[in-house]
């Protein structure tokens, strides 16, 4: 997909809702004034499309090129770009297009304008791709033409130095001998929130106190005095908004070629970080002593070297108790060893969790249940310290156990989180309402929490819920679909229960399904026009091929004698044709009826379905020689009419191209909790790799009439009939290796 919002760009008024710039909106005074913009742009503005003509442009093309608007749009871009420019914009097109990347680097190359000009010219923008499908283009040109004279060295140096400044984060700033600014960078002026027109012959003491400048001033004409390189001070950067932001200053002075002081170099670097870190160091220093967790730590020999009030406070021990005192004191070997196991993985960097709970011993040897989190402190040395956060989980334990009714309660919104939920008591208030459903419907949770579906829904949709809603403190879940808020749903209520499996709360899931249901209508409605079609081919159509044939046939009769070999065989092929005609206006008729003619789905007995198709068959069989093995077949779900067409057809077919040998074909079942897998294997002449997607379309053959009969339907109408069962049809084969078409039906419920 495109990342890059597009917009048509026409500046002579037209609106476009295809492809263009000016997008279609609602609000013409936002369009208005997005025209004005883009005829403000001095920069062209271009739109191709994917073979690389001109879909808009904007005024600024139309100045460059010399060619009216008109010229340009539906032109390929060969018309302004000369050959040697084309193949390196199409080639860059190509690769960012092949590597999934629509953003195009700069493209350099000449325009040529309508009076034969060139203009250097540079282009960026973005490839339009929908769907993986590359549409066109869109970018901003810019003119590079270059008519001034060559920099010299020196210039080009200045300009190498002007870069450098404007690149360095810190701030730049040069003061003449006056103490006024001459020169600041970008930095300088993001530091001071002052633009660069503000600063510049303004006197330093706009960002420093008086006091700094002068300081400042003595410091400079001291090193120039004294031939020194640089000094540097702390002090704060007065803002433009009257804010100070602590900074250091390091400055030199700019001696002229007789020695005087001529100026001041400064570099200002913010150092608010530095402070804020110093401060946030001072701060964790007061949180360590003042937090209720105890934080402790311990060298390697598990010595403690620090530890906090609240630390030995949890364990009725004077702080100066515990240190230089071994861990052993409180805890027993199992927790040490499991704290240095920790350690070790911790300094390996492999340490998956780093917390353990323990019973630690107060001073009088009662035992306190603690979580302690470890870490080990950075350390210049080869050893190292670990420090650990140790918290009292008395009442923890005591709140998880009372919390587990709750939790459970949340757990199962969780697992059963479809688009919408919400959890209700037993008079039908809501208690918590989540999803992203409620956004797409436009309704807050703060609207559903604490509601009554008779507060939140009309009389006549409370009427048709409230059963279901009831139900589940019964312990029934129920599904149901409704139409609210312009949206068809689907609903599910069920009972939450308690550890104990005491109902405590009902819950109620929403899923939107208006696209399914107006699909549903889409199909209903597509097969209503079938059904009108396949009326319409069942009469309409095959009166007049009867007519065809019972009148040719009549000719054939009534002038059989006066006719030569030739008018006779014409007749035959006219009558055989009216034949096929009607064979595939029947096949059509079938097809079109699978889903709107079919039966109710019941258990079918396959073994029963093959007995009946064999006997359809038996002529066929007998003539050929067919020689028919099955494996036992089991009962499944399906229409028994339906599922005798798909076995005929597979068995017809597998006969039918069986070749020169008597027909060899082999039917296998293999069957699992959920469906019935049936194979269907000859050893015929096979299908080749290209044709096997192809041969179950409609009316699509492999074979002429006179190779092998037959309307080419009977694949496109056993695929129908197995989808119809929600199960899939395909077919492996080689070219005389035979072929295996297998299919897939749901197996019949107990």
């Amino acid at each position: 997909m495109v990342r890059t919002t597009q917009y048509v760009l026409m500046t002579d008024g037209s609106e476009s809702t295809s492809a263009g710039f000016w997008a279609e909106t609602a609000d013409d005074v936002a369009l208005d004034r997005f025209r004005t913009f883009v005829d403000a742009i001095d920069d062209g503005l271009v739109q191709l499309d994917s073979a690389a003509q001109f879909v808009a442009v904007n005024d600024v093309i139309v100045d460059w090129t010399g060619y009216s608007r008109d010229e340009l749009l539906g032109a390929h871009v060969s018309l302004i770009l000369p050959e040697s420019g084309v193949e390196p914009i199409e080639s860059a097109i190509r690769e960012h297009h092949a590597a999934g990347d629509t953003d195009l680097p700069p493209l350099e190359f000449p325009i040529e304008t309508a009076a034969g000009d060139t203009l250097g010219c540079e282009a960026r923008g973005n490839l339009l791709v929908t769907d993986g499908e590359y549409q066109g283009f869109v970018g901003v040109v810019r003119e590079t033409t270059d008519t001034e004279v060559a920099p010299t060295e020196r210039e080009q140096q200045l300009t190498q130095y002007e870069t450098i400044i404007e690149t360095i984060e810190d701030g730049i700033y040069v003061l003449d001998d006056e103490y006024r600014f001459v020169t600041v960078n970008q930095a300088y002026v993001d530091l001071t929130g002052y633009s660069r027109e503000e600063l510049l012959g303004s006197h330093c003491s706009l960002v420093v106190e008086d006091s700094v400048s002068s300081t400042a001033a003595e410091a400079s004409r001291a090193l120039t005095d004294a031939a020194a390189n640089a000094a540097t001070i702390e002090a704060a950067v007065l803002r433009k908004d009257g804010t100070r932001v602590p900074a250091e200053s390091r400055f030199s002075p700019i001696v002229s070629s007789d020695g005087t002081y001529d100026g001041t170099v400064g570099v200002v670097r913010d150092v608010s970080e530095r402070k804020a870190r110093e401060q946030e160091l001072r701060q964790y220093e007061t949180i360590v002593e003042t937090v209720q967790d105890g934080i402790y730590v311990v060298d390697e020999e598990g010595i403690f070297t620090m530890v906090n009030e609240s630390y030995a406070a949890m364990l009725d021990y004077a702080p100066e108790e515990l240190l230089g005192s071994h861990v052993s004191m409180i805890v027993d070997d199992d927790v040490h060893q499991h704290a240095q196991e920790i350690e070790a993985q911790l300094a390996q960097d492999e340490a998956d969790d780093t917390s353990v709970e323990a019973t630690v011993q107060r001073a009088d040897g009662t035992p306190v249940p603690t979580e302690a989190t470890f870490a080990l402190l950075p350390s210049d040395s080869d050893g190292r310290e670990r420090v650990g956060v140790v918290r009292d989980i008395t009442e923890r334990n005591e709140r998880e156990r009372a919390l587990e009714e709750s939790e459970q309660r949340y757990r199962t919104l969780i697992d059963h989180f479809p688009g919408a939920v919400g959890l209700y008591d037993e008079a039908f208030e809501y208690t918590v309402a989540g999803g992203e459903l409620l956004a797409d419907l436009g309704v807050s949770q703060e609207e559903i929490v604490g509601a009554t579906i008779y507060d939140r829904y009309p009389d006549d949709l409370v009427e048709q819920i409230e059963p279901y809603f009831q139900a589940v403190f019964d312990g029934e879940s129920n599904t149901f679909e409704e139409h609210h808020l312009g949206r068809d749903l689907w609903a599910h209520t069920l009972p939450v229960r308690n550890s104990e499996g005491e109902i405590v709360a009902g819950m109620l899931m929403v899923q939107d399904i208006t696209e399914r249901k107006d699909y549903q209508r889409e199909i209903e409605a597509s097969n209503e026009r079938l059904e009108q079609f396949a009326y319409a081919a069942s009469h309409d159509l095959q009166e007049p091929l009867r007519m065809i044939v019972s009148y040719l046939q009549l000719i054939e009769r009534r002038y059989h004698d006066e006719l030569d070999a030739d008018g006779r065989e014409f007749i035959d092929f006219a009558v055989d044709g009216a034949q096929r005609m009607q064979d595939m206006i029947n096949g059509l008729l079938n097809y079109s009826r699978v889903q709107t003619r079919g039966s109710a789905f019941e258990p079918v007995d396959l073994e029963t379905v093959l007995e009946n198709v064999r006997d359809d068959l038996q002529v066929t069989i007998d003539e050929r020689g067919a020689e028919i093995t099955a494996d036992p077949l089991p009962r499944v779900t399906g229409d028994p009419g339906q599922l005798r067409q798909v076995f005929q057809n597979l068995l017809s077919n597998a006969i039918t191209y069986s070749g020169e040998d008597s027909p060899r074909i082999q039917i296998s079942a293999d069957t699992n909790d959920e469906e019935c897998v049936i194979s269907v294997r000859d050893e015929g002449i096979g299908i080749d790799v290209e044709s096997q997607d192809r041969i179950f379309e409609v009316f699509q053959r492999l074979h002429n009439h006179e190779e092998h009969a037959g309307a080419g339907i009977g694949l496109a109408l056993c695929q129908r009939i197995v989808e119809r069962h929600d199960g899939e049809i395909w077919v492996e084969s080689e070219p005389g290796e035979g072929a295996t078409f297998t299919f897939t039906v749901p197996v019949a419920s107990e």
